[in-house]
């Protein structure tokens, strides 16, 4: 009986050895910048309550996380054609949604609202991972002609920024994998020589977005407006901030969007300099987990999933923090989980579930 106590024990602890603590660990802590951010951002407004909500969601991505951990390789494999697909009728039926403030982005049932294309972040990532590694050149093409109606009808939508993450995405993804390189340098030339032509054809308030990031002091009352009232909030924190629900701008709402687009202006404020610095760096190390996932795994299913997830990641960190500081034009791209938002919560939520599940197995491969 002695000898199957120890027995026991050694196994629970070579499971918590192989258990991903890094990963867990900052997912946790950015929920709860997340939620406690977000209660902050709408204290005093029209919104106050939400955070209700935005805790919902947050309890749902936590069970999707661990459920991600533990789903078997064969079934995510099986599974991703069903899931690309799905979520590509979804896009479709989203425009025939009733307009929410000029847009069709949301799926409501009941009370409970969604963003497909949220969905299809992970939906794309999991599903060419798996074509690049099976190398099925038919499946390639058909789903690289849906990745690109799919970045059509988000543009519909509008959802101009998600349109760009999707196609980015796919191209990082088919870069990486050394394959198709006429056909990723064919898209690069096109995307440089249609740009303007795209430029052209947005809406007034896509363009006003890139002009007021080019010309501010033209754009300080309108287009610019935002992001110079963002940036004032997070010069006003210094290094450690006016303290929790301290902050005058955003306790007076002089920072629209203040709890999705412009969610760091209430961190910086209320919280500095060390604040933002403590949020990077809780970004950083899962990218450095990610990476790390990438070097030590040899199936190229795990490969090309961390390098998606990877750049997912980056790019949403990068622009957000970016356009709050005045270095990149204004997106509705949310900061991961820290921005109020559900369907975005659980998708990144999934990615960083698989993503640990990943790490896990091949800690358990090495010993």
């Amino acid at each position: 009986m002695g000898a199957f106590k120890i027995a026991l024990f050694e196994e629970k602890k070579e499971r918590m050895k192989s258990f991903e603590f890094y990963i867990t660990i900052c997912y946790i802590c950015l929920l709860i910048i997340g939620y406690f951010s977000v209660k902050s951002a709408v204290l005093n407004s029209s919104l106050e309550g939400i955070e209700k909500q935005q805790l919902m969601w947050i309890i749902i991505g936590i069970c999707g996380f661990f459920v991600a951990m533990f789903i078997p390789d064969r079934f995510i494999k099986m599974i991703s054609p069903f899931l690309f697909y799905l979520t590509f009728l979804l896009l479709i039926l989203v425009l025939l949604m009733p307009p929410v403030s000029g847009s069709r982005r949301w799926i409501r049932i009941g009370p409970i609202g969604f963003q497909p294309s949220e969905i299809f972040k992970i939906a794309l990532i999991v599903y060419f991972s798996y074509i690049l590694s099976e190398k099925n050149l038919k499946i390639f093409y058909f789903a690289t002609f849906i990745t690109l109606i799919s970045a059509v009808l988000l543009y519909k939508e509008p959802d101009f920024s998600t349109a760009i993450i999707v196609l980015m995405t796919w191209f990082v993804l088919v870069f990486v994998s050394g394959k198709f390189e006429k056909l990723w340098q064919y898209s690069l030339g096109l995307a440089l020589v249609g740009a303007p032509i795209i430029f052209l054809n947005m809406k007034e308030y896509q363009k006003g977005r890139i002009l007021g990031f080019l010309f501010p002091e033209q754009y300080a009352l309108t287009y610019f407006y935002n992001t110079e009232q963002a940036m004032k909030a997070i010069g006003s924190g210094g290094w450690f901030g006016r303290g929790y629900m301290n902050g005058y701008m955003n306790l007076s709402g002089l920072v629209p969007e203040s709890q999705t687009d412009f969610i760091l202006s209430v961190i910086g404020e209320e919280f500095g300099f060390i604040g933002i610095s403590l949020l990077i760096l809780l970004y950083a190390i899962i990218i450095w987990r990610l990476y790390v996932g990438y070097k030590n795994n040899d199936d190229l299913f795990w490969k090309y999933f961390y390098v998606g997830s990877a750049f997912l990641i980056f790019f949403h960190v990068f622009q957000n923090i970016g356009m709050n500081l005045g270095l990149l034009p204004v997106t509705g791209i949310p900061l991961p989980l820290v921005s109020y938002g559900g369907t975005s919560v659980l998708t990144f939520s999934l990615i960083l579930g698989l993503a640990a599940k990943g790490l896990m197995f091949e800690k358990q491969i090495t010993r």
